[in-house]
């Protein structure tokens, strides 16, 4: 069978046709997004009219290992159960491609799926109109623009409250959409370029305003694409941040301009982007915050307080969290024309907000320096003393050496979790790496404070034991996760991070607290630390004896003070009873995520009921 498709000579009521099949298929397109919103809704209406009718049978919830439960695992229903599970255990899986990673299986399946839906509605009555094939690549790609926009918003995001999902869990879907987009556009423009070679009419059509809008947002979607490759978010991610926003803004009313047809999904477009742009601006406060460094590491513990109806948000959110931004009263240049001052007007870093204070309504994030502009300005924040000023600023001298910082949230997985400490799990094991634990430890004392008899464990692995100073205050009430046998620290380093700036001194109270106590970090706190000991460079070399609460208080030499077994770990929480439901909960470094999941996975194919959630901002 050969190429289909010729250059045909249409009358004008051909063409007038041809128009109107365009307009139907591109609403086909766009209108077909709202399938899976039915399809959610409908299994919900299922689900709810389920549970209705075992409310009235007056069913209830079997124990752990009890024949109740073990005949439901053995029938059709509870086989089928496990089966979905381990479907979606599947599809969630990573796709590795050359040893980069290239999203999870689901994107590539359903995106896989959605592409040839669109394709079909770019080849269905278009016969052999070679003109009208290309242009229903172009329209049926802007009929999706919409959909990829709303996908990437953060405060009017309607699939994250359909899907009862965070935005980040959304935004996952935005970057197949854009692909998807960018395949179509590449088809058109290389249809079309081949059309005015045809007719020997390219240089003519290139110059006209109308191409050479479409030319120009061809361009930028591509470097946008470019941009997107994961070596270059790692050599930049400022790079591909500034293009995306670019991109963003300058695509509508490019398209707008290009194709008469496509204006109206481009003035939707426009307007779904302003509106959450408007909304986020509207939710976002100015707060003074007091900055410290954390000794012996590279942290910034920041303090912010909130007034009393925002922090009110984040007192149910435990594990939620804010992006952070630079005011002009605190950027290094106070000229609004230079680069530096308005860098900081595109940048913002999401934080998972570490403690709230019930009493004063103070809240608490702690921020890893890793060279980035927001990171380092809090950072040389962080060095600011009361009454000091600082070279180039406008940061006004304020005697409570408090700095203004802009605050937007709160966002996060979290308040759609299932109820942790209700009931509906028998064991929850919480896993952080690092700063991962800013998510992890506010969830865990979440979950004591609401079941205090929960059986839920919590596993920490930090670099050294300054990095886990910032938890053992607590956050004003109640024991500190020292005191807590369920909670399990691993020292992974053996000195402290020679690359902090904090000088001898500071370092030598990597194991001290706010109130200069020494903490008793388990592998953490070093005999060498308690002498005030240091090496001939001026760190603190860490002891290989540690205080161990279950002997008594003595000490012993291996303590933890190793990396945390995780298949040990896994295998131990699922080990008590194959009824059981269990809860896994993650953040921290990619790499830990993966290794946990791989260890977690071998449960579920093996029929275990588990909630999985590895807690990331990704892009």
């Amino acid at each position: 069978m050969g190429w289909p498709y010729h250059f045909l000579n249409l009358d004008e009521a051909e063409r007038h046709a041809r128009r109107l099949t365009l307009d139907r298929y591109a609403s086909y397109a766009q209108l077909s997004s709202l399938i899976p919103i039915a399809l959610v809704l409908l299994y919900r209406a299922a689900r709810w009219a389920a549970r209705a009718a075992n409310s009235r049978r007056g069913a209830y919830d079997a124990i752990p290992n009890s024949p109740a439960l073990k005949f439901e695992r053995e029938t059709n229903s509870g086989g089928w159960k496990a089966l979905v599970n381990k479907l979606r255990w599947w599809l969630a899986g990573d796709v590795e491609l050359f040893g980069q990673l290239h999203g999870q299986r689901d994107q590539w399946v359903f995106g896989g799926l959605w592409t040839l839906w669109l394709l079909y509605l770019c080849i269905a009555e278009t016969g052999q109109d070679y003109l009208h094939f290309t242009k229903r690549l172009g329209i049926v790609a802007a009929s999706q623009f919409p959909l990829q926009y709303l996908l990437s918003l953060k405060a009017l995001n309607p699939f994250s409250w359909i899907f009862r999902s965070s935005h980040e869990q959304v935004n996952r879907w935005h970057r197949p959409v854009g692909r998807i987009v960018y395949f179509l556009l590449c088809l058109h423009a290389t249809f079309y370029l081949n059309f005015f070679i045809g007719v020997g009419v390219l240089a003519k059509r290139l110059s006209t305003p109308l191409v050479l809008a479409g030319v120009l947002a061809f361009i930028c979607m591509s470097i946008l694409m470019f941009t997107t490759l994961q070596s270059i978010r790692n050599f930049s991610y400022r790079l591909f941040f500034l293009t995306h926003l670019f991109t963003v803004v300058a695509m509508p009313p490019l398209l707008f301009f290009h194709a008469h047809s496509a204006r109206t999904f481009m003035v939707i477009t426009f307007i779904i982007f302003m509106l959450d742009l408007i909304t986020r601006k509207i939710d976002t406060v100015t707060s003074l915050a007091t900055l410290e460094a954390i000794p012996g590491t590279n942290l910034v513990k920041i303090v912010l307080s909130l007034p009393y109806h925002k922090i009110n948000r984040f007192r149910t959110t435990p594990g939620a969290h804010i992006y952070l931004s630079i005011p002009a009263a605190a950027r290094p240049d106070s000229n609004p024309a230079s680069a530096a001052f308005l860098l900081f007007e595109f940048l913002f870093n999401p934080f998972t907000v570490a403690a709230v204070d019930d009493e004063n309504g103070d809240l608490t994030l702690v921020a890893r320096h890793r060279g980035g502009p927001i990171t380092s300005a809090l950072a040389r924040f962080a060095g600011i003393k009361p009454a000091n000023t600082m070279s180039q600023s406008t940061i006004v001298s304020r005697e409570d050496g408090k700095i203004p910082l802009c605050i937007e949230g709160p966002y996060g997985m979290v308040k759609h979790f299932p109820n942790l400490a209700g009931g509906d799990f028998d064991r929850i094991l919480l896993v952080a790496g690092g700063i991962g634990a800013t998510f992890t430890v506010p969830l865990y004392r979440s979950i004591i404070h609401d079941s205090p008899n929960a059986r839920v464990e919590m596993v920490w692995a930090v670099r050294t034991a300054g990095e886990a100073t910032w938890a053992l205050t607590g956050t004003g009430k109640g024991k500190s996760i020292l005191d807590d046998e369920n909670v399990h620290i691993f020292l992974t380093g053996d000195i402290v991070d020679p690359s902090n700036n904090s000088g001898a001194a500071a370092r030598s109270r990597v194991a001290t607290t706010r109130s200069g106590s020494r903490t008793g970090v388990e592998g953490g706190s070093s005999a060498s630390a308690a002498n005030g000991e240091a090496t001939a460079d001026g760190e603190v070399e860490m002891s290989a004896m540690y205080r161990d609460r279950r002997r008594g208080g003595k000490y012993t030499t291996n303590h933890n003070r190793k990396r945390p077994d995780l298949k040990k770990i896994v295998d131990d929480t699922f080990k008590h009873g194959a009824g059981e439901r269990v809860a896994v909960v993650v953040c921290g470094p990619e790499e830990m995520g993966r290794e946990l999941r791989e260890y977690v996975g071998f449960w579920v194919m093996k029929g275990r009921e588990v909630f999985w959630h590895n807690e990331g901002f990704g892009w």
